[in-house]
């Protein structure tokens, strides 16, 4: 289908969690025989299982048993794998990017549902977000498992004792389920694969867990809470409680109490934070938000909205016994399933029902076998416990074949040692090398800006809606800035007029850096004025002088410059700088012809580092790429062409590029009538 139609549907559901599925699978039986349409936009296009993620960490699980595919789940929904970025509320549509070439993807719907789950934030602690790992995915989960056995593999080859511990210290930040769950799996893990390692001993890795509370599992009972502290202490595991990481390094953890831990190895599983987009709605005030999270009645609906609803963890669902629900799967699976019930039922116009579940109990696997359990008011701890914990997912776990393949792995498990191949998945980076061919376009005017550009080889040309062109970027120019800096859309098309290759930077790598250097945030602000649409540019025309705006270059240029030649000596260049004290100098051939231009700052940068030989000539130093303009050309175009390019200065030359004078942008912003036709522009005196 053209992207550009809009695809609509009866019900359309964000988000592929528990919520969102069991909402498609619920409203979809609902409606079976009739002719409404079900859409599904998911950021994957698989469902996780999240609650078993802590065991592919630990190897007792394969990762692709965790995950289902959601157009399985959902047989008879239309499912898309992308990310919204734009949603209207009131013209009851939205805007989605699938990938590079389904970007900017627009649905319109009757009913829609936000089940768009909670997104992690871990900048209020210095350092985590560069250093820490999660267990919020599979591919996290992937990670995480192969640097643990990564480092056991490095440590293996190490004699340094103390650079060994490091290595095998492992610091688990959060005392709740997935902290737990993912300490014990660690811990178990190296405990089953040592005996592998000639050169490993069990004293030297090491597991903590950080909790900044007084119990861990603060959602069971005090009793439980206490036994899993026990147990995963007999099991090796070191708890700090009261204890807050204040900052990590690549080498260390920080915490509040002044204590610092030598680790190289840190896994955060808190720092849970509202969805962006949600944010985003409800700071405009067009979404009912409190706290990050969508305000819904007990029927699921919005408030204040009729033909919107919300579950799971992005929603602020009220409990029937008072309260808000936990953010749990079993809480958000069963308000998908209401919020299924509940717009078949507002399509048929049928009354709504009421959230009325309160919970069946909760469950967490300590490890090595152990968990613990409360189930309907019934406490229960150990290996019991762990068999509930096992049985108990393995019949929530959607899809018969999944459950059967749990299940035998689970039974392997039993008997043979863990897995300890070393699977290193293959991760995005955050700069990614993009090629083009002649007449490949690289991005339209009204799309979403993800990328800042750097030209490797290859040639860009940016151009208006007009087919004027604003810029050619070459090898060694950038562009995108403005569109990042900005709101993010592109108002040009860029296409390649040659084979190029690019180095593309994502935009919050890039936000980082501009962030975080001030510099870098004065050039790209500088830059990103030679992306002044063709009116911004006409503005600042007509304020210039009759003269800049008729006359031509050889009117105003410079003919008295002072040039090098390339062939001149290292010596010979500093002494015409003693002699002819300008900032820039023009390098020319044996021919005569420009081949590029010396700042004076250059050279004396690179006399920091080299040596002044005799061997040494102007061409071995950091000539610059000159801007070069015709005699003839008009003094607006060249205005246009220094404002585009970002360049202060154009060097005027003849049809073999012999030099014929200097323009700045200095002489048209101050050119007056009575100015004598040639004079030398005080901007090359600096």
């Amino acid at each position: 289908m053209n992207p550009t139609i809009p695809r609509h549907y009866d019900v359309l559901i964000l988000g592929g969690g528990f919520a969102g599925v069991y909402c498609a699978q619920r409203v979809l039986k609902r409606l079976r025989g009739t002719n409404k349409r079900v859409g599904l936009i998911a950021s994957e296009n698989h469902m996780v299982f999240q609650p078993m993620l802590p065991e592919v960490v630990g190897g007792s699980l394969s990762p692709r048993h965790v995950v289902n595919p959601i157009r399985l789940l959902c047989k008879g929904a239309d499912v898309f794998k992308g990310t919204v970025h734009e949603l209207d509320l009131k013209t009851k549509s939205l805007m989605m990017d699938g990938g590079f070439h389904t970007q900017n993807i627009v649905f319109t719907f009757d009913h829609l549902v936000l089940a768009l789950g909670a997104d992690v934030d871990l900048s209020r602690t210095p350092g985590m977000s560069e250093h820490a790992y999660l267990v919020r995915n599979v591919g996290d989960a992937m990670k995480l498992r192969a640097t643990i056995i990564g480092r056991m593999e490095e440590a293996n080859l190490i004699s340094d004792e103390v650079l060994r511990r490091r290595l095998l210290a492992f610091v688990v930040v959060g005392g709740g389920y997935s902290g737990v769950e993912t300490s014990g799996q660690i811990i178990d893990l190296l405990r089953s694969i040592c005996r592998f390692y000639e050169n490993v001993n069990p004293d030297d890795y090491t597991v903590t867990l950080v909790h900044g509370g007084e119990k861990l599992l603060p959602m069971l009972s005090s009793r439980l809470a206490d036994y899993t502290g026990v147990q995963l202490t007999k099991m090796g595991v070191k708890i700090l409680f009261n204890t807050r990481v204040k900052a990590v390094t690549a080498q260390s953890v920080v915490l509040n109490d002044g204590q610092k831990l030598s680790t190289e190895t840190v896994v955060c599983t808190v720092g849970n934070a509202p969805h962006p987009l949600i944010i985003k709605l409800g700071a405009s005030g067009a979404l009912p938000v409190e706290r990050g999270h969508v305000l819904v009645d007990a029927t699921g609906k919005v408030q204040g909205h009729a033909h919107l609803w919300s579950a799971g963890d992005c929603a602020q669902f009220p409990k029937s016994t008072g309260g808000n629900c936990p953010e749990t799967a079993q809480f958000a699976f069963r308000q998908g399933m209401l919020l299924g019930d509940n717009i078949a039922a507002s399509i048929n116009e049928t009354a709504l029902k009421s959230f009325t579940f309160t919970g069946q109990g909760e469950l967490a696997s300590i490890g090595h076998r152990t968990a613990v359990a409360e189930i309907f008011g019934f406490n229960f701890s150990g290996f019991i416990a762990w068999f509930m914990w096992r049985s108990i997912y393995l019949m929530k776990l959607p899809g018969l074949d999944r459950k059967l393949r749990v299940m035998a792995e689970w039974t392997f498990d039993l008997f043979f040692p863990r897995d300890i191949n070393l699977m290193t998945p293959t991760y995005s980076s955050s700069m990614e090398d993009v090629h083009l061919e002649a007449g490949d376009p690289l991005f339209h005017p009204g799309e979403p800006a993800y990328s800042f550009y750097a030209v490797k080889s290859g040639c860009i040309e940016i151009s208006d809606g007009h087919g004027k062109v604003v810029k050619i970027a070459m090898a060694g120019d950038h562009f995108g800035e403005r569109a990042l800096l900005e709101d993010r859309v592109w108002r040009y098309e860029a296409v390649a007029t040659e084979s190029t290759t690019l180095v593309a930077i994502g935009a919050k790598t890039f936000d980082k850096l501009v962030s975080s250097i001030g510099s870098l945030n004065k050039l790209f602000q500088r830059t990103a004025e030679t992306y002044d649409r063709v009116q911004e540019i006409e503005h600042v025309l007509a304020k210039l002088p009759q003269r800049c705006r008729s006359g031509t270059a050889k009117d105003l240029m410079m003919t008295d410059v002072a040039s090098l030649r390339e062939t001149d000596t290292l010596q010979d260049a500093l002494d015409f700088f003693q002699k002819e004290r300008h900032s820039t100098y023009p390098v020319l051939n044996d021919e005569g012809a420009v081949i590029g231009l010396l700042r004076r700052s250059d050279c004396y940068e690179w006399l920091k580092h080299h040596r002044i030989e005799d061997s040494i000539c102007v061409r071995d130093l950091p000539v610059k790429r000159a801007l070069l303009i015709h005699d003839d050309e008009p003094l607006p175009q060249v205005f246009e062409t220094l404002i585009r390019t970002g360049a202060s200065k154009a060097v005027v030359v003849d049809a073999g590029r012999k030099l014929l004078g200097m323009l700045t942008l200095y002489d048209l912003l101050t050119s007056h009538e009575e100015t004598p036709l040639l004079v030398e522009s005080p901007a090359l005196a600096m």
